[in-house]
């Protein structure tokens, strides 16, 4: 079984039995609330659909964006060349 726990949050593999089992346990011993389907976790924004599961930080990129007043700022291409293989010298 996979548990992974961050101060109050809780995500744990896609189990039924296993899954239930735990809840129960932990029912037992903590006042829980179980939100069903995992939709963000750390700051991770996570979509899941029957093609697969999606990940991303847009939320997090959007409020550092915000944070620093750069929300209407213009993008900008990176000068460097991409996938370029550097040198020491």
């Amino acid at each position: 079984m996979c548990l992974i726990l961050y101060v109050d949050d809780i995500v744990v593999e896609n189990d039924a039995t296993k899954v239930s089992q735990l809840k129960k346990h932990l029912c037992n011993h903590f006042q829980i609330e179980d939100l069903r389907y995992l939709k963000s976790f750390m700051g991770i924004e996570i979509d899941q659909s029957k093609q697969g599961i999606v990940i991303s930080q847009r939320k997090y990129a959007l409020d550092i964006v915000k944070g620093t007043s750069m929300i209407h700022c213009r993008p900008m291409d990176s000068p460097m060349v991409p996938y370029e293989k550097l040198m020491a010298e």
